[in-house]
């Protein structure tokens, strides 16, 4: 129960403070210790509440904290509310749907919209984490960086993840393919007969980090229409963004 107490004052505290913060700052902040706000912190991390900054060394609460209300509106959004995107995403392509964003050296999705039909459902929970080179959001966030910075997050994973091991030749011409075409797509890339499709959303969250649109299903439907999707895609986030209050 302390725990839980303190993973929402930590929240409460990033409402106060509307910007990202050390671990030592919010420990002192808090009067807690700092090796259990650094532990309770990282788990936050890796269950997609708080998103790491490895440069500043700083935690922010990603886009699932700020979307867990949502539901309480009843069904109303604001013209800025990201959920009303994903919901219509959903509805227009029939398949799940998510908002991602990197986390360290994964892709990790802040919100998921699950597909209507059962056969074409996802086992996808917020806060999970896919290896970024294997997911359509994960090659988009790359396509931003250099190849050497590719380069440097490829030898990452293969140093630090014992049962995975990625072929940098590949995962730089899935994201050369991903800068030409303006969207990334790909299959089987996580799991077997499954792929995704995702675009660039034109704003970032608090810690700057890149957010993206993405929708998941057979593997086979995202071959034969992954062009077609990305248009959906692209055509959905033009007409959000032309409803917000500061377009």
């Amino acid at each position: 129960m302390k725990s839980a107490r303190r993973a929402l004052e930590i929240l409460d505290l990033y409402e106060k403070l509307r910007r990202p913060a050390a671990v030592g700052e919010i420990a002192a902040m808090l009067g807690y210790p700092q090796s259990s706000t650094s532990f309770l912190m990282n788990d936050l991390r890796r269950t997609g509440y708080l998103n790491y900054d490895t440069e500043t060394r700083r935690f922010a609460p990603t886009m699932r904290v700020a979307l867990l209300g949502g539901w309480i509106h009843a069904g109303t959004f604001g013209r800025n509310e990201i959920f009303g995107l994903l919901a219509r995403v959903r509805e227009l392509t029939r398949m799940t749907t998510m908002l991602c964003t990197q986390n360290g050296v994964e892709l990790q999705y802040m919100y998921v919209i699950e597909a209507r039909r059962s056969s074409s459902k996802l086992a996808l929970r917020p806060g999970t984490s896919r290896p970024i080179c294997r997911g359509a959001g994960g090659l988009v966030l790359l396509a931003e960086r250099t190849d050497a910075e590719v380069g440097r997050i490829v030898r990452l994973i293969n140093a630090t993840a014992a049962a995975q091991h990625e072929d940098l030749g590949c995962v730089l011409r899935h994201v050369g393919r991903t800068r030409r075409d303006g969207y990334g797509w790909i299959t089987n890339g996580v799991f077997r007969d499954v792929g995704s499709v995702a675009v660039r959303l034109p704003f970032n969250d608090i810690l700057n980090k890149p957010l993206v649109l993405s929708v998941a299903g057979s593997a086979r439907r995202i071959r034969a229409e992954h062009r077609l999707l990305a248009d959906v895609l692209r055509k959905q986030v033009a007409s959000h963004c032309q409803t917000m209050p500061d377009a």
